[in-house]
């Protein structure tokens, strides 16, 4: 198979335009999740200069996900799924701009 029609096929998918939003809309997702796990380490780190702690917390923001996976499992058979992902992705924006007027305005402090 020619390099040409190699790279036709493998961006066949973005010919569809639902696929196109999906795409993208995940890309500035990633991004913003990745920002924030990011904003979080560093104010820990900053606050407290304890690598224990900033360990503790990075272990910690991963016990939401994994004892809600199977509820999520069973969400997601239930309820039109677009929602739900537009509802999980508006909570997390929710959850990122809170963080960050905790942060600007001293609110956060660790004693």
């Amino acid at each position: 198979m020619e390099a040409s029609n190699k790279s036709q096929v493998m961006l066949r998918a973005f010919s569809s335009r639902n696929f196109r939003l999906y795409y993208t809309g995940q890309a500035i997702s990633l991004i913003g999740t990745s920002m924030t796990q990011v904003a979080t380490s560093w104010l820990v780190y900053r606050l407290t200069d304890s690598a224990w702690l900033l360990g503790l917390v990075g272990f910690a923001s991963q016990i939401p996900t994994l004892l809600l996976i199977p509820l999520g499992g069973i969400i997601a058979d239930r309820w039109n799924r677009h929602q739900i992902l537009l509802v999980a992705q508006i909570l997390g924006m929710l959850q990122s701009l809170a963080l960050t007027w905790l942060a600007l305005s001293g609110t956060i402090n660790i004693e």
